[in-house]
């Protein structure tokens, strides 16, 4: 007993550092607002007229981690990125706008639709915080053209969350 007690401030000293180390690794494992996100490419494709499509058209997310997915329109039309369902399984940190790589805007809140003109695109930078297979994502703006909705035109996917 003597000796743990002549030892004790370099004990005390060993088990509070052994303390603080392991406990701030272990919080920020738990804490969300320190991850780097995970980037996530989708595209916009078609042509008026004749079809309308994502790339990929079915995209894979797990719980827990934070997400950018950069939606960008490579077509010559608009289009939406709808799924209600995967928007309400997420929590949304923000939606980012960015023009010439230059940060111009941020959107906050509950969002469950995203619009993107030809040429352009966003970032939806979410944490998914409920498992499912959405297939509902979806684009309902009118061809030009054809005067079908362009999800009838082959602009339809599936959204999982593991």
């Amino acid at each position: 007993m003597a000796i743990l007690m002549k030892n004790f401030p370099f004990l005390f000293r060993f088990i509070f550092l052994f303390m603080l180390t392991f406990s701030s690794i272990v919080q920020s494992k738990g804490d969300l607002t320190r991850q780097e996100p995970i980037d996530v490419e989708i595209f916009m494709k078609g042509i008026k007229g004749k079809v309308h499509y994502y790339e990929p058209s079915v995209l894979k997310f797990e719980t827990g981690k934070l997400y950018k997915l950069i939606i960008k329109n490579i077509s010559d039309s608009k289009h939406y990125f709808t799924s209600k369902r995967f928007a309400e399984s997420i929590f949304t940190r923000k939606i980012q706008i960015n023009k010439n790589n230059q940060k111009i805007s941020e959107i906050k809140g509950v969002i469950s639709e995203v619009e993107v003109f030809p040429g352009n695109s966003v970032e939806w930078w979410f944490i998914p915080i409920k498992t499912g297979r959405y297939d509902d994502l979806s684009c309902h703006v009118e061809d030009e053209k054809s005067k079908k909705k362009h999800s009838r035109m082959g602009m339809i996917g599936t959204i999982v969350v593991e």
